[in-house]
């Protein structure tokens, strides 16, 4: 079974962050695993709606949430001397087990309990709501949402309000690989498979109904995202170097097209900015691209960073805060022969850059006079 997950209401309304891409991205924390022989790569990041909290999993080493750091609430703007933090998850949940994809509560909000829970979807088992609080099983579900999962040959949607077996099913040609909803306009669904096609579809009055197929991929799509707007889709696959962007105003071909590395089969993925402004996406070369596409009809490459010196599997950029979060690693092929693998440079991390406003460190002999003075006086 593929799953992903979305439901229908938006996260709390936030100030948008002032991200200045000018700058080298400054490292803010770090978690970092060992190389175990099972391999503990992670598999994408994603911050919480209320921007209070880092989410992600780790193959072979369950789930784990990371707090901001206290002292990025208030700030505009940070030294270029401070510190790396390291990174200890609040929040820990031990799954064995392969998992697929993760969601959090679109609603999610850390002065609600209520509201502060994630989903996650496994290797032949249940669709599991999470408490971010304490890291139990929740065993109801609450508030009425919809949680839509990709099966091999259909999508269905499951109400929250009625836990159980019942739910609403639309028939798709190939496996689901991957499942996005428009803000902007509630109840158009996109549909990714694994067979490089884009189904974009209707859902708002209980029932499916077909809008269009994009096709242009060469692998099966990984990754998406609708513009705030609604009128753009951003979309990316598996062994495709090739980012697209869809007019949905005027379906049927790419409005333009960017470029990244991507040349395995392991999921890239992409964000963007809550302003509309900037798309990022990581890449199998560790890198981390930047493009700023509110303006430009056919962007190039605002901003390349080398963030990783292993694959960059993941992005998120912070929903208010100039922060952005990614994660590294990929599975490595052992030799049969040595039983050791192949390339020697692993790196397990996850990280916080802060992508806005620095300052530069003091002179030292600046410093060390205005210190004498005070002294004098």
């Amino acid at each position: 079974m593929e799953a992903t997950m979305e439901a229908y209401i938006e996260a709390p309304q936030m100030t948008y962050a002032t991200y200045n891409f000018e700058n080298t991205a400054l490292e803010l924390a770090r978690a970092q695993w060992p190389n175990y022989a099972d391999q503990h790569y992670l598999k994408n990041c994603k911050w919480s709606p209320d921007g209070t909290c880092l989410l992600t999993v780790i193959r072979g080493g369950g789930m784990n949430i990371f707090e901001l750091p206290s002292d990025l609430y208030s700030s505009d703007c940070v030294m270029q001397s401070r510190p790396i933090v390291a990174l200890n998850p609040a929040v820990s949940v031990p799954e064995a087990g392969l998992i697929y994809d993760y969601s959090w509560y679109p609603g999610m909000n850390s002065s609600n309990a209520a509201t502060c829970c994630w989903l996650s979807s496994g290797h032949e088992g249940p669709i599991h709501l999470w408490d971010a609080f304490s890291g139990d099983l929740r065993c109801s579900y609450r508030d009425g949402q919809n949680i839509f999962c990709g099966y091999k040959k259909n999508v269905k949607i499951f109400t929250t309000s009625r836990p159980g077996r019942e739910y609403v099913e639309y028939p798709t040609t190939h496996q689901a690989s991957c499942i996005v909803a428009s803000q902007a306009q509630p109840g158009v669904v996109a549909i990714g498979t694994v067979k490089n096609t884009i189904e974009l579809v209707s859902q708002s009055d209980g029932t499916f109904r077909h809008l269009c197929k994009l096709q242009g991929h060469k692998g099966g799509i990984s990754s998406m995202a609708f513009s705030l707007d609604g009128f753009r889709l951003y979309s990316g696959a598996r062994k495709d170097k090739e980012l697209i962007c869809w007019d949905l105003r005027v379906p049927g071909r790419p409005m333009f097209v960017l470029p990244r590395e991507c040349n395995t089969n392991q999921k890239i993925s992409i964000d963007l900015s809550s302003d509309n402004k900037w798309l990022v996406s990581g890449g199998a070369d560790g890198k981390v691209q930047v493009w700023n596409v509110s303006e430009q009809t056919y962007p190039t490459i605002h901003m390349q960073m080398n963030l990783h010196n292993d694959s960059c599997n993941g992005v998120s950029l912070h929903p208010y805060k100039p922060i952005l979060a990614t994660a590294s690693g990929q599975h490595h092929a052992i030799d049969p022969l040595h039983h050791t693998r192949t390339i020697p440079v692993y790196e397990n991390a996850l990280c916080m850059w802060w992508v806005g406003m620095q300052q530069e460190d003091p002179d030292l002999f600046t410093t060390i006079i205005k210190a004498a003075t005070q002294s004098s006086s």
